[in-house]
């Protein structure tokens, strides 16, 4: 039976830590592998921390199955955290709490549920059934040391007026289908910007964590060669042992490993980004057919169009 997380339920949630299966890398690489776990405790105040929590159990089995979505308020996107244990892969009650889950984040707002994972983890099979489908594949890069030497500072702090040239550069690299799924949001930049030709030429999207710092780019193909303008990146974030850097690379951004092997960066395994719709279009009700011996014809006015005159402007040159 589906139900939302209760506090009495943190006692068995936390014998789970170590078997859940986490499925967003920016929370857990900045944030730890516990925070979506202890993040449970708040999810009676959802309306307010985003955190959504459930738990289901099979009729004759004394295991539950949890599930956690994170869904900021106004946000598109909802993101998939976790869901333990492990096992429940092959659990019967997996495809009602996703079922739920999705309904739920769908009723506040969100068009599509997110879930990142490895292809060959068997997570990835447990999802696809129950409706999630790829839209992108990634990989994140992880460094631990800043560059020695800089030459030059060319990356600056994202500010409010380049909302629109950063929202024309995504718009250019992003494929269609991922535009479908992430939907582009008023919120501030939160970043940095790199500017060529008085035209930005990148943007790299920053999200810092107690336990390291999370890195999404946008690079223009016009921005190469990179490495310079990337180890300036890294030696701004200040990577080390203890709070490292990870870069995460979308596939229509993969020609930037280079730049990132140059600088001693270490790859993870690839991923695919999953979404799940949480609403479908509705058919329209056929309407109602009247039988043909109960038509009678409705007296019309002729009207006469004039014919169209050939008119001339400038063309109109789309941004």
């Amino acid at each position: 039976m589906l139900r939302s997380f209760t506090l009495s339920d943190y006692g068995v949630l936390r014998k789970l830590t170590k078997k859940a299966v986490f499925l967003n890398n920016r929370i857990v690489l900045t944030q730890g592998a516990g925070a979506s776990l202890r993040g449970a405790l708040l999810s009676p105040l959802s309306a307010f921390t985003g955190l959504h929590t459930f738990t289901s159990r099979a009729q004759g089995n004394s295991h539950p199955v949890f599930a956690q979505a994170f869904h900021a308020s106004g946000s598109s996107l909802a993101y998939c955290l976790f869901f333990a244990p492990s096992s429940a892969v092959d659990s019967p009650v997996l495809p009602e709490l996703l079922d739920g889950l999705t309904k739920h984040i769908g009723g506040r707002g969100a068009f599509s549920l997110v879930a990142e994972v490895e292809e060959v983890h068997p997570a990835f099979k447990a999802l696809r059934q129950n409706g999630f489908g790829i839209f992108a594949r990634q990989q994140v890069w992880k460094l631990t040391k800043a560059p020695s030497s800089i030459k030059s500072a060319v990356w600056r702090p994202a500010l409010e007026r380049d909302l629109f040239g950063v929202h024309l550069l995504r718009k250019a690299l992003v494929p269609g289908q991922v535009q479908q799924i992430e939907i582009e949001t008023a919120q501030p930049l939160d970043g940095y910007v790199l500017r060529k030709d008085g035209e930005i030429a990148a943007y790299a999207e920053v999200r810092r964590g107690p336990r390291a710092i999370w890195v999404l780019p946008f690079v223009n193909l016009d921005a190469e060669p990179f490495d310079q303008a990337m180890a300036e990146l890294i030696a701004r974030l200040q990577p080390r042992p203890g709070r490292p850097v990870y870069v995460c690379l979308r596939s229509y951004q993969d020609w930037l490993q280079s730049a990132l092997e140059d600088l001693g960066a270490t790859a993870g395994p690839r991923q695919v980004v999953m979404a799940r719709r949480t609403s479908l279009a509705l058919l329209a009700e056929e309407g109602r057919r009247v039988p043909a011996s109960a038509r009678r014809a409705e007296p019309t006015t002729p009207m006469q169009v004039p014919e169209p005159q050939a008119q001339f402007s400038d063309p109109v040159m789309e941004p």
